[in-house]
C-alpha cells in the first residue's frame, strides 16, 4: 500500500492542476471548409488544452480529416459522407494543420492550441455549478449539478487518446456513473446539455 501512495499522489496532483473546465468546438466539414469561410465552416480555430474539436459532415461527398505531418498532434478520421462526425481532444500546446486527403485545396484548416485559461470562460459557469467526485475513484463517479432550467445532461467519457469509452444520460435523481470497468488512468468527461448549446469537459482519475 505504501508503494502505491506516490503513484496515487502523482495522479491526484496532475488532476488538480488540470481540473479547469474545457469546451467543445464544432466545425462544419465539407467542400469550401477553409480558414476564410464564415460561421462553423471556418476551419481554423484557437482552443485551449483539453478542448475537443468535432468535425460534422454536412453535405455530399466522401471526406476525411487528417493532420499534416507538421502538426503538433496526430489525428485521422475514417471517410464519411453526410451525417458523419469525428472528434479529437487536443492535449498539448501547438499548431495543428489538417486537410481532407482527397480535397486538400478546398478543405483544410489549422487548430491552434493555447494554455488553459487563455480564452473565454465555459458557458456553463454562468448558469450554475457542476461538481464531480470522488476524484480519484475506483468504482463510482458522481456528477452533481445545479444548473438553471436543466434537469438532464449527456455524459461522454474519453481516454487521453480521444476514444469514447463510456456514455450515459444523467438526471438530478441519477447522478452516479459506474467506472469500475475502466482501466486505471486519467479520463476526460464531456458534459453536454440535451440541446447541445452548453458543454464542458472535466477530468478524473480511475484508480
Amino acid at each position: 500500500m505504501i508503494k502505491k501512495l506516490p503513484f496515487i499522489f502523482s495522479l491526484m496532483l496532475s488532476i488538480s492542476l488540470a481540473s479547469q473546465n474545457t469546451n467543445t468546438v464544432n466545425i462544419d466539414w465539407s467542400f469550401n471548409s477553409t480558414p476564410s469561410a464564415t460561421g462553423n465552416a471556418n476551419s481554423s480555430r484557437t482552443i485551449e488544452i483539453g478542448d475537443t474539436v468535432t468535425w460534422n459532415w454536412y453535405s455530399g461527398g466522401n471526406h476525411n480529416v487528417k493532420s499534416k505531418s507538421t502538426a503538433n498532434e496526430s489525428f485521422e478520421s475514417q471517410f464519411f459522407g453526410n451525417g458523419g462526425t469525428f472528434s479529437h481532444i487536443f492535449t498539448s500546446i501547438g499548431t495543428n494543420d489538417y486537410i481532407c486527403s482527397p480535397h486538400p485545396g478546398t478543405m483544410f484548416g489549422t487548430i491552434t492550441v493555447v494554455a488553459e485559461g487563455t480564452l473565454s470562460i465555459d458557458s456553463f459557469d454562468m448558469l450554475g455549478t457542476i461538481n464531480m467526485y470522488p476524484n480519484p475513484t475506483d468504482t463510482n463517479l458522481t456528477i452533481d449539478f445545479k444548473i438553471q432550467n436543466i434537469e438532464k445532461l449527456n455524459i461522454e467519457v474519453f481516454n487521453l487518446l480521444g476514444k469514447e469509452v463510456l456514455t450515459k444520460q444523467i438526471s438530478k435523481n441519477d447522478t452516479s456513473l459506474l467506472v469500475s470497468g475502466l482501466s486505471k488512468g486519467v479520463y476526460l468527461v464531456r458534459i453536454t446539455s440535451l440541446n447541445g448549446e452548453n458543454s464542458t469537459t472535466k477530468r478524473f482519475v480511475k484508480i
